[in-house]
């Protein structure tokens, strides 16, 4: 059971930072908890869990300013060990336009030394500490509401868990990347762990079936995709709820004709919702057109 103080103010915040400064303490565990469109639209940073070495902290980016959010964690003196911290730098990046600095991944550290697993499993195999995180448990914590407050214990203790092995496995990666002369390697990419690797593309080009598209199927799922999130965003639930993305690959390959051929493909839309849907994708529907007609 690990215990912890919250910080839920930009005072106190910045009263913690100042204190592990003055203590030298300039490193310390992070991991991120977020909601990616599974409760609501968007992608939202809805905790911070820290380890300093010594104690627990538990953020709450509801609570604190994005200012005092922005000024900690693009503070290039205080080091942020974290593990596969990608999609962490891009959530805050995209949310806050907050550049995250100073970010140790041992993903980094592990994947050169040929490792490709999860941390549980690096905190198994390396610290022989049997996590009780079971891939049940693990499935249920991850699709969980990080947005409601308060946060249940059993949230708690499982974020916590993430940063309470990083300093042991950095130490213990440390050692073994100098073993093996990769610590070169290791440096170069630590660089630009944290940093986009271009510009974020839009949702639509990240279907798996994308790169193998025509231009017109590419133009048409632009058009549908921006339909459906416009009506997502309106009603701020997640994307699915409106029209799942097997059926805009489906209207894709076959466009609909008519109202009535829209209507087929809007199941998963709320009843009193299904003709505001199917009058934005008409629109799309022209809209894609218009692209087609004008390139």
């Amino acid at each position: 059971m690990y215990t912890y103080s919250t910080i839920d103010s930009d005072t106190k915040l910045s009263t913690v930072v100042q204190s592990w400064k003055q203590r030298e303490i300039l490193s310390i565990a992070m991991d991120f908890e977020g909601e990616f469109n599974l409760h609501i639209y968007g992608e939202h940073l809805c905790l911070i869990q820290i380890y300093d070495g010594q104690e627990y902290f538990l953020i709450d980016p509801f609570k604190v300013s994005e200012k005092a959010l922005k000024t900690f964690l693009e503070d290039p003196d205080l080091e942020k060990v974290m593990f596969d911290c990608a999609s962490d730098s891009a959530l805050v990046r995209k949310a806050y336009g907050i550049a995250l600095a100073n970010a140790f991944d041992i993903r980094v550290q592990a994947l050169a030394l040929g490792y490709t697993g999860n941390l549980t499993g690096l905190i198994e195999l390396h610290l022989g500490v049997q996590e009780e995180k079971s891939n049940k448990s693990k499935k249920k914590n991850q699709m969980t509401n990080w947005l409601k407050r308060p946060l249940k214990e059993e949230q708690v203790q499982y974020a916590l868990g993430d940063v309470a092995h990083l300093f042991a496995l950095k130490i213990i990666l440390t050692t073994l990347v100098e073993e093996n002369n990769l610590t070169e390697q290791v440096e170069k990419t630590m660089l630009t762990v944290a940093k986009p690797k271009g510009p974020d593309k839009p949702g639509w080009t990240k279907f798996a079936s994308w790169k193998f598209m025509n231009k017109e199927e590419k133009t048409y799922l632009k058009h549908f995709f921006l339909a459906r999130d416009t009506m997502a965003r309106k009603y701020n639930v997640p994307a699915v709820r409106i029209l799942e993305k097997h059926r805009l690959l489906e209207m894709t390959k076959s466009i609909p004709k008519t109202a009535n051929d829209f209507h087929i493909y809007c199941t998963k839309c709320p009843e009193d919702r299904v003709n505001e849907l199917v009058g934005l994708l008409l629109e799309a529907k022209k809209s894609a057109a218009h692209e087609m007609l004008s390139a």
